[in-house]
C-alpha cells in the first residue's frame, strides 16, 4: 500500500514552503532563527508560503508548543480539522540533524483540513539551544518566536487565542531519532542533558508567547504533563538546569543563557485561565504518522488491532484524591490521540473548564470515538468530583444501567476487594491501621474495614462504604467502633485509602467490560426539527388537451395522442398493431 505523504524539514533558519505537490522543492533560505514550514489556506500560490483550506473569517486561534510529533502534533491537527487557525511551534533537540526536524503529514490529513470550516495550520520550529540564548544574542530565536506568534489574526485585540504546551512527550523520541540519523551513541548522562535543554526551551518559549501575545490573556492555557510531574518540574529540576548549562557551555563556549521559569505553570505568567491535563503511560501514534497502522504487524488473515483503535474510550478524573495523592496508578495508560483531542476540547468554551482545573485522562476499552457530548459530560463529572471530595464523598462512577445490584456488589466484595487487599501497597502497611477485609452488607452495599492492633486486640478504626445503585456507585468514608473512640468520621484520609479509590476507578471500567453494567449514554443535544417539504404531485400530459365538445371528437383526439406519443408506462399495456409476417410457400414455390 502506497501512502502519499508531505514532508517538511524544520531547521533553525527560515525558509518558505509552497505545498502544492507531494514533494519538498528546493527553496531559498534566509538568516533568521525561526523556520516557517507551511500554512494551510483556501488557495495556493507559488509566491506564498502557505497551503491551506480556509474561509474568510477565522473562528478560533490556537498556539501549540511541543517537541516534534506526539501529543503536540495530534492537538495541532485535530484543532485545524475542527476549523481553528493553528500555529504549531516545534522545538527540536539541541544538536544538528534532519531526522528529528521532519514533520510528515499524509495527503488525507491535508484533505481533511481543506474540508474543514476555515481550518488552517502553520508550522515553525527552532532548536532548543537557540531559545535559551540571551535575547540580545543574534542567534537567539526567542524574539523571532514572539513576532511570529503575534502576527496576523492570532494577535488581534478582539480575538481570543488559546495555548497548549506539551512538556515531556516527544522529547526522548526526537533525541533518539536525531542520534540515529547521525549514527551516534550517547551515554545516559548526555541524553539527560539534552532532555533538560529541550524542556527548558519549552518553558522559555511558553513564557515568550504568553508575554507578547495579548489575545492569550482571554483564552485557555493548557499544560499537558505526566501524572508524576508537579507543576511542570520534576524533583531533580535543579540538577537538570546545571546539566543544561554545561551542555550550552560545550556548544557555545559559555554558560550564558536566559532565565528559565521553574515550572511550566510559572511560564504562563499568571494563573488566570490555566488548566492542567495529565496522562499516564502513553501509547499509540498519530494518525498522520506514516508508521501508524490499525494492525499489529500489518494486514493478516487474523488481524490484531493496535491499542489506539481498541482503547478509544475515555475517563477523566481529578488528578488528586481527597487525601491529596495521585488518582492515576502506575499501570494507568493514556492514548496520545485521546490526550491530544482532550487538550483541544479543554480550550472550548462549551466545556466550561474552570481555572486551576487539574484532571487526568485514562484510556478505556472501546472502538467508538468520543463525541463532543461525551467530552463535555466527562469534564463536567470530573469538576463535580472535585466539589464532592470536599463534602466527604471519596469516589463516584456513573453507569448506563446495572443489570443486577446483587451480582455487582458480590463481585466487588468477593473478587475485586480481596485482590486489591493482597497487593503490596496495602499489605505492606506495617504501622497503624490498614484495610483488612471486605464484606457485603445487604443487597447493594460493600464495606471495607480498617483495623489496628493494640495490645493484641483489634480495633475497628474506620470503614469505606461502597453503595451500588441502578445508575452508578458511590464510595464514602464511615466511622469505626464508637466504644473504642472512633465513633465519628475521620477528617483525615485512612491509610491506603487513595490506593483503593484508584483501584475502584479501574473496577468501574472492569464492570462495564465484564457485562455487570453498561456504559452511560451521553446526553445529546436536542436536534432541530426540520419541517418536511410538502409532497408535490407531478402530472405528465401524454397528449394534447382538447376541450370536450362531442364524444366523437374526444375519442378521435385521444386515440391519435396515445398512439403517437404515449408509451405503455403512462397509458397502460395495449395490444400491439399487427406486424407483417411471412407467408407460407406451397410446393410449387408460390406464396399463398
Amino acid at each position: 500500500m502506497v501512502m502519499l505523504c508531505f514532508k517538511f524539514i524544520i531547521s533553525w533558519v527560515l525558509f518558505p514552503l509552497v505545498c502544492t505537490h507531494a514533494f519538498v522543492p528546493s527553496l531559498p533560505r534566509a538568516k533568521t532563527p525561526i523556520s516557517r514550514a507551511f500554512r494551510t489556506t483556501s488557495t495556493t500560490s507559488s509566491s506564498s508560503s502557505s497551503f491551506s483550506a480556509s474561509s474568510s473569517s477565522i473562528t478560533d486561534n490556537l498556539v501549540v508548543i511541543s517537541p516534534p510529533g506526539g501529543i503536540g502534533e495530534v492537538a495541532a491537527l485535530q484543532a485545524a480539522k475542527m476549523g481553528s487557525s493553528v500555529k504549531w511551534f516545534v522545538i527540536s533537540p539541541p544538536i544538528s540533524g534532519t531526522e528529528s526536524s521532519v514533520v510528515t503529514l499524509t495527503a488525507q490529513t491535508f484533505e481533511s483540513i481543506q474540508n474543514s470550516n476555515g481550518g488552517s495550520l502553520e508550522v515553525a520550529g527552532a532548536r532548543a539551544n537557540t531559545l535559551l540564548l540571551p535575547t540580545d544574542d543574534p542567534e537567539s530565536a526567542a524574539k523571532s518566536l514572539g513576532t511570529w506568534c503575534s502576527s496576523t489574526a492570532v494577535n488581534d485585540a478582539d480575538s481570543v487565542s488559546s495555548l497548549i504546551c506539551v512538556l515531556v512527550d516527544g522529547v526522548e523520541q526526537s533525541i533518539a531519532a536525531n542520534l540515529a540519523s547521525r549514527m551516534e551513541e550517547r551515554d545516559f548522562a548526555e541524553k539527560e542533558k539534552m532532555r533538560g535543554v529541550m524542556m527548558d526551551a519549552i518553558k522559555v518559549a511558553t513564557k515568550e508567547v504568553t508575554s507578547t501575545n495579548k489575545s492569550l490573556k482571554k483564552g485557555m492555557k493548557i499544560a499537558v504533563l505526566p501524572v508524576d510531574m508537579v507543576g511542570g518540574s520534576s524533583d531533580n529540576d535543579s540538577d537538570k538546569k546545571k546539566a543544561a548549562g554545561g551542555l550550552l557551555g560545550s556548544v557555545f563556549g559559555g554558560g550564558s543563557r536566559v532565565e528559565v521559569p521553574s515550572s511550566l505553570l510559572d511560564a504562563f505568567g499568571n494563573n488566570e485561565n490555566v488548566a492542567t491535563l495529565r496522562h499516564g503511560e502513553l501509547f499509540g501514534l498519530p494518525e498522520s504518522s506514516p508508521d501508524a497502522s490499525p494492525f499489529v504487524g500489518g494486514p493478516r488473515k487474523y488481524p490484531v488491532f493496535r491499542d489506539e483503535y481498541t482503547m478509544r474510550g475515555i475517563r477523566i478524573d481529578p488528578s488528586k484524591t481527597a487525601s491529596g495523592n495521585q488518582m492515576m496508578g502506575e499501570n494507568s495508560r493514556s492514548s496520545r490521540l485521546a490526550v491530544g483531542e482532550a487538550a483541544v476540547q479543554m480550550t472550548k468554551k462549551m466545556m466550561n473548564v474552570k481555572t486551576g482545573a487539574d484532571v487526568c485522562l485514562t484510556s478505556l476499552r472501546g472502538m467508538d470515538v468520543p463525541s463532543d457530548e461525551e467530552w463535555a459530560e466527562e469534564f463536567s463529572r470530573a469538576q463535580e468530583a472535585l466539589k464532592k471530595n470536599m463534602n466527604g464523598e471519596l469516589f463516584s462512577a456513573s453507569f448506563g444501567s446495572v443489570k443486577s445490584l446483587e451480582r455487582l456488589s458480590d463481585w466487588l466484595a468477593t473478587k475485586w476487594a480481596p485482590a486489591v487487599l493482597k497487593t503490596y501497597d496495602i499489605a505492606g502497611i506495617r504501622v497503624g491501621a490498614r484495610p483488612v477485609y471486605a464484606s457485603r452488607i445487604g443487597e447493594n452495599q460493600v464495606e471495607i474495614v480498617w483495623q489496628e492492633l493494640k495490645e493484641f486486640k483489634t480495633t475497628m478504626v474506620g470503614k469505606m462504604i461502597i453503595e451500588v445503585f441502578d445508575s452508578g456507585l458511590i464510595a464514602r468514608r464511615a466511622a469505626g467502633d464508637a466504644n473504642a473512640g472512633y465513633g465519628s468520621i475521620s477528617t483525615k484520609p485512612l491509610a491506603g485509602e487513595d490506593i483503593l479509590i484508584r483501584r475502584l476507578a479501574e473496577a468501574a471500567t472492569q464492570a462495564v467490560e465484564k457485562g455487570l453494567a453498561t456504559k452511560p449514554a451521553p446526553t445529546k443535544r436536542p436536534k432541530k426539527q426540520i419541517e418536511e417539504a410538502p409532497v408535490i404531485t407531478t402530472v405528465i400530459s401524454t397528449g394534447a388537451v382538447v376541450e370536450p365538445s362531442t364524444p366523437s371528437s374526444i375519442d378521435t383526439v385521444s386515440t391519435v395522442a396515445i398512439s403517437s406519443e404515449a408509451g405503455p408506462r403512462t397509458s397502460g399495456a395495449r395490444r400491439p398493431s399487427e406486424r407483417k409476417r411471412g407467408k407460407k410457400k406451397s410446393d410449387e414455390g408460390e406464396e399463398e
